[in-house]
């Protein structure tokens, strides 16, 4: 459930959000019919053959799709942690990959479903979930740029990208600090010490870890199909493609997200016979799957606060009884 800044809930939605499923929608089936269309004019069945011998990588890819996910959970209990929320139990997990259950909410309204579930855990207020939940965005965001910034330097010379990173993530928490200032008596205030600390930048090093796993779960996937895909380019294209889907304001960048992933398919030199079905392996496990996970971890989050409801309605009515008999 949604709220608006006064705890009511806000069921409106603006603009082309309305639309935004169907637009997702139309462009995906577009991809999907150039992608199919693309996999019978080449040789349909060679084609079948290279990837049922892909068979054997899909743990592979699973496992670094799940670290990816296992980072992302470190990166936002770290921040909700430092930030003052309690988040170390696994409720919190629990939580935290809810969000997921939001993938398909269009312009990052699934992040909204765990600022909600910390409230009704009686973990501070929507208002400052929301602005915890937006210092994730911001250090997710920071942790992609880095890394993009990692990679690039890594052209000129190996031992540039180590620092690369991390200047790029020094100076972006630098002026995070100084607008931090600028906004001291706005709602959007942060603690003075938030930007500036260690903590901030060993998180964005987590999440970068995270972004790197879902670019290196792409290689795996991709590298002994015929062309010459690097794990550069993986590291590159990968989150690139999820970045700017997601950017769009798509729900789960479906449709802009699978045509980039299959024109990254493209610039790796695999033929256009095998886009379809990489991208729709790749999608399936990084995308949908962790959307079924999170669907699964909000029905059990569900569940929790109910019963800690429950428990606490029930102690309070036993401290009535007792009192009544004193």
């Amino acid at each position: 459930m949604v709220r608006s800044d006064d705890g009511e809930p806000n069921r409106q939605v603006s603009g082309w959000q309305r639309y935004a499923h169907w637009i997702g929608l139309l462009v995906l089936v577009a991809v999907s019919f150039y992608g199919v269309r693309q996999f019978m004019a080449g040789d349909a069945a060679a084609v079948t053959e290279v990837w049922k011998g892909q068979i054997t990588t899909l743990p592979v890819v699973c496992l670094f799709a799940l670290i990816n996910l296992g980072l992302e959970v470190v990166g936002w209990l770290w921040t909700f942690q430092f930030l003052g929320f309690k988040a170390n139990d696994r409720i919190a997990v629990g939580v935290c990959v809810s969000g997921k259950a939001g993938l398909l909410l269009p312009a990052q309204l699934g992040r909204l479903i765990r600022p909600d579930l910390m409230v009704r855990l009686g973990r501070g207020t929507f208002g400052e979930n929301l602005k915890a939940e937006a210092a994730v965005f911001i250090l997710d965001g920071l942790a992609v740029v880095a890394l993009f910034a990692g990679l690039v330097a890594w052209r000129v010379h190996p031992l540039l990208s180590p620092a690369a990173f991390a200047a790029v993530v020094i100076v972006s928490l630098f002026l995070g600090n100084r607008v931090a200032r600028l906004l001291s008596d706005t709602r959007f205030h942060f603690p003075s010490t938030f930007w500036l600390s260690w903590q901030a930048f060993g998180i964005t090093v987590v999440q970068a870890a995270g972004w790197a796993s879902h670019g290196i779960a792409f290689f795996v996937l991709t590298s002994d199909l015929p062309g010459n895909m690097t794990l550069w380019d993986a590291l590159f294209l990968a989150p690139g493609s999820a970045v700017i889907g997601l950017a769009s304001g798509l729900p789960g960048g479906l449709g802009l997200t699978d045509g980039l992933l299959g024109a990254s398919l493209g610039i790796g030199g695999i033929p256009a016979a095998h886009h379809v079905l990489g991208v729709a392996v790749f999608r399936l496990i990084t995308f949908w799957a962790v959307l079924v996970v999170g669907w699964l971890a909000l029905v059990w989050t569900g569940r929790q606060i109910r019963k800690r409801h429950l428990r606490l309605e029930a102690e309070a009515n036993a401290a009535v009884g007792m009192g009544e008999e004193s």
